[in-house]
Order: structure tokens, then sequence, then C-alpha cells
């Protein structure tokens, strides 16, 4: 099954209000569930798959291992790969997983080793059929290009952060030339109301940055008759990315939801949001996008 290109996000959702928010998803209409071990919410997002009652293989469920190598923790080892993948499928009881990604590349800071052993581990998975495709997340260049030295399967996905004012476009060209597909979270970072209670992309941008932005994402979405969150989401879709939008309320899951059915963007509109991503306006944001650059991996 290929990935739908719009998914339901469950990242900060306890296990309570992952449960929920996959049956409202998915009795909504979406088709994608995407959380990770590091979420602590798997059991939930398994409760909340039972509970909408949709065919399993209509489904796509996609989960992240933590891989460890910071913050005083152990890489995982080859083994504990393994066992982390079978866990979260027990956890999950969805009998198979969609898509296997490592969280990040944290194992590479460690030793170029310890990455490639991790990713090894993914590829027993996906032998053992416990998953069915595997990938990785928030990967940079080096990373990449070590598992490909390594003469090892390349990952099929890598979720980045992605959105007009981070682009990472040397990242992208690389994946393309390379057969990597693209899923984008964090696409409503430019909006100032992005995930209220945290750091917005306002405040990540800074006061000037941000401006600039919001003029350009009201003017489309005047000329649209989109909000500007769904601009933002049609820009992800018509630049090939599947996306992963999150909320809790279900007006705005069907309203996230319908912005596969509107119309793409014109040429001048996609030009205008390219034009966040650097050049003369200024306000890139790929200083600040959320990429594990740790440097080339160690020997």
């Amino acid at each position: 099954m290929e990935i739908p290109k719009i998914g339901y996000g469950t990242y900060l959702m306890d296990v309570e209000e992952a449960r929920a928010g996959v049956k409202n998803a998915l009795c909504t209409g979406y088709r994608h569930i995407d959380t990770a071990s590091g979420y602590n919410n798997e059991i939930g997002v398994g409760a909340g798959i039972q509970d909408a009652g949709v065919e399993r293989s209509e489904l796509f469920v996609t989960t992240k291992l933590w891989p460890g190598g910071m913050w005083g923790q152990p890489a995982l080892t080859f083994e504990e790969v393994v066992a982390a993948g079978e866990k979260s499928l027990k956890e999950l009881d969805c009998g198979y997983i969609d898509l296997y990604l490592i969280h990040t590349p944290f194992a590479f800071t460690i030793g170029k080793s310890a990455g490639l052993d991790q990713w090894r581990g993914c590829l027993e998975l996906k032998k053992r059929g416990v998953v069915k495709e595997i990938g990785v997340s928030n990967f940079n260049l080096q990373h990449l290009e070590a598992i490909k030295e390594a003469g090892l399967e390349m990952p099929k996905y890598n979720q980045l952060e992605l959105h007009p004012c981070c682009q990472q476009r040397p990242l992208l060209a690389y994946m393309g030339k390379n057969g990597m597909k693209a899923i984008a979270y964090s696409s409503l970072a430019p909006l100032g109301s992005w995930r209220e209670g945290q750091e917005s992309g306002k405040g990540r941008m800074g006061e000037e940055r941000a401006k600039k932005v919001a003029s350009k994402l009201e003017k489309i979405a005047g000329d649209t008759g989109m909000t500007e969150a769904q601009v933002l989401l049609r820009w992800a879709i018509d630049k090939g990315y599947a996306i992963l939008p999150k909320t809790t309320n279900v007006e705005r899951m069907k309203s996230n939801l319908s912005v596969g059915e509107k119309k793409a963007l014109g040429k001048k509109d996609i030009e205008l949001l390219d034009g966040l991503g650097g050049g003369a306006e200024g306000t890139d944001m790929e200083d600040v996008c959320f990429a594990w650059a740790f440097g080339d991996p160690k020997a």
C-alpha cells in the first residue's frame, strides 16, 4: 500500500488523547496514522485503531524506533532494534507495521558502525515481516551517504521538517536521486498559532521574518479561498510530500483532510511560497529547522 498523502500525527498526545484522536481521525476519513515509541502512546494509537473498526488493509501505520545514543542513553544494538520493533507491533496490536522509521540518527554520533547496526536491525524486521517498509527521520546527507557507502538497501522515506520556510533543498535533491520520498512534519510551523503553548513559528523566525511570512500567507489564502493552514498543507502536497497534520479538534481534522481535494496552487503562489525559503526575502528558517546536524559520522 502506498503512503496516503494526508496522514494523522499523534506527537504530544498521551495514551487516552491518542486513542480518541486516532478513532476520530479514522472515522473522519484518514487512513495513515503516524506515531513513535518515543511518543509513549502506541498503546493508545492501537486502541484507537481497534475502536474505529476500519479494515486493516485500508490503513497505513507508521511508527518510529527511539535509537538512544544521546542524553546519556546507550545506542540500541542490532538485537535491541529488532526487539524494539517487535515491542512496538505488540503495543499497536495491528498485525504489522506499514512503515518503521529510525526516529533520529543519534547513533551516528557514537560511530558509523553503531548507526549502521541500527539500520541492519530495521532490515531484519522487514525480513521477518514485522514491518512492510523501512525508512528514517531527521537524517541528513552524511547519514544517508553512510548507508549507501555500506552497500545496504537505502531508506524509502525520510520524515523531515518541511514547509516554505524550511525547504532543505540539498537534502531533498539527494533523496530524489537515490529514490527516497519525503514525509513532511511541522507543516504549519510558519503560523504564529502553531503549537500554542510552545515556541511558535513566529518565535522561531523572529518578529520581522514572521511578518513577511504572514503577509504572503494572508494574500494567498485570500486569493484561493483557503485558510492559511490549508495553503501550507496544499503547498506540501503540491511538492509531492506526504503530510501529518495533528489536531484533536474534529472540525480541523475535516478541514485538514479536505486539502487533498482542493485545487492545486497556481504557479505564482508556489513561487511566492518558495521564495520564503531564502533569497532576497531573508526569511530562510533552515538555520532553525529541526535537523539533527551532528557533522560527519565517525568511522
